[in-house]
């Protein structure tokens, strides 16, 4: 599946009296700006390297384009500025727009193949854009991106983006990560707001529940408490606001993978992030009655008050993810809890580590740091044999299929320890990989200590 996005990009003079217009505009729809974690409404603006446009993401509906393109439309005739929209869909086409000082619609493009979703392609108005450009004798390369090409979308979005002066590739997630002086973040709440929201409930509820185990509230976004184990172990848990319900998780990672990045949505990291039923399935470790046929956990926020939904989802964090979490303590503990989590009980990744292609989020790594490895390696290979051949007896499954089931699942144990083997007697590969392992540790540790958790 391709890429979804909706951002909008100003002409501006000032980058102050933009985000002054910024505040006044939402002032008018009842919005006052408020730290992070009161926010209702966030922006996101991304300033170009000469500071000559501002790139516009709303970070709380990234994929619905109405909201942020009338809010846009609203603000460029407030101020005077002339924009554009940016609707990237499946990473197939772009649509941008151009609205004028007035608000109103000036010239639109379609880059890529437009056809496919009945625009075709259109000729622009070359006057419309030409004061847009960084040179407008450029004009007539903005004319050849805009017509037929072999080029994919990205492609010319870069070229087009380069005549501007603009990023047009990032889209609202990638700028949300960003940590640099080019990234303004602005954070609102309902002025006339009274209630507490899901943020301040969540500190307050599980704050007073956690931060005695040893948590702390990291600053990101989500709601999120984190806890660290030896400089080495890292638990989490939070909610994931559906707007109609809540869902509590829990997730664990290590400081030796490649990505330990939480200043993310959960759609982002929702591979690792993993839900409450998933707990409940895959471990269901706790003193209540368990049914695998049957879960139900659902807090309808419209039909309680919040503060109960939140109390909800911890107690039920407390009861289904919080044993899971606390029984991991060692290394060897994580890898118990991956073959919960990806039912991966072999997986050793390929050396060297630093050119891997394993997912930046597994901590397969530390399978080659574990006491005894290759015994390690060995026990869960034996472990996951009796399972599949429990699950054939279940299903009925041919034996031939067995058969060439145990072959391939044998030929990926053989490649495991093959590697773990070399790790273990190549000096060389050793040195690297733990050289590797230590960068990584490092960094991590920073992010976390920027997150506020160390």
């Amino acid at each position: 599946m391709g890429n979804f996005s909706n951002t909008v990009h100003f002409k501006i003079k000032d980058k102050e009296k933009f985000v002054k217009g910024i505040n006044a505009y939402m002032k008018k729809k009842g919005f006052v700006p408020c730290d992070d974690d009161e926010a209702v409404k966030t922006y996101i603006i991304a300033l170009s390297v000469d500071q000559q446009w501002a790139t516009l993401a709303d970070m709380d509906s990234s994929d619905d384009s109405r909201a942020l393109f009338n809010d846009a439309k609203a603000v460029s005739k407030s101020m005077k500025l002339p924009c554009i929209t940016e609707e990237v869909t499946d990473s197939d086409i772009a649509v941008l727009e151009l609205f004028d000082k007035t608000g109103e619609s000036a010239d639109r493009i379609v880059v890529s193949d437009g056809e496919i979703y009945g625009m075709g392609y259109n000729e622009i108005k070359p006057e419309c854009w030409k004061p847009l450009l960084n040179n407008k004798a450029d004009i007539q390369k903005l004319i050849e991106l805009t017509g037929e090409s072999d080029l994919l979308a990205d492609e010319r979005l870069s070229k087009i983006s380069s005549l501007f002066g603009v990023d047009m590739l990032a889209d609202s997630d990638e700028l949300g990560i960003r940590n640099d002086e080019s990234i303004l973040r602005l954070s609102f709440k309902k002025a006339e707001e009274k209630k507490p929201t899901l943020n301040t409930l969540f500190t307050q509820i599980y704050g007073e529940a956690l931060e005695p185990l040893g948590f702390k509230k990291p600053k990101v976004r989500m709601p999120l408490y984190v806890r660290v184990i030896n400089d080495e172990i890292i638990h989490i848990v939070g909610i994931h606001d559906m707007k109609s319900h809540l869902v509590p998780f829990g997730a664990i990672a290590t400081v030796y993978r490649e990505d330990l990045c939480i200043d993310r949505t959960f759609r982002q990291n929702e591979i690792w992030y993993k839900r409450l039923k998933e707990f409940y399935l895959n471990w269901h470790i706790s003193d209540k009655p368990f049914d695998k046929g049957f879960f139900h956990y659902t807090d309808i926020i419209d039909y309680m008050p919040l503060s109960d939904a939140v109390q909800d989802s911890l107690n039920a964090t407390m009861t289904w993810i919080f044993p899971v979490l606390d029984n991991v303590k060692t290394l060897k503990d994580v890898a118990d809890y991956e073959e919960g989590a990806f039912k991966d009980y072999i997986s050793v990744i390929s050396l060297p580590i630093n050119e891997s292609l394993a997912a930046p989020f597994t901590d397969t790594v530390i399978r080659y740091i574990l006491d005894d490895p290759l015994a390690d390696l060995e026990i869960r290979y034996s472990t996951a044999l009796k399972n599949i051949d429990e699950e054939n007896k279940r299903f009925s499954i041919p034996q031939e299929i067995i058969l060439q089931n145990h072959l391939e699942f044998e030929q990926r144990y053989n490649e495991a320890r093959k590697r773990v083997q070399t790790f273990l007697e190549d000096e060389e590969i050793h040195k690297q990989t733990m050289e590797e392992l230590a960068r990584r540790k490092a960094h991590n540790l920073e992010l976390l200590r920027k997150y506020k958790v160390l």
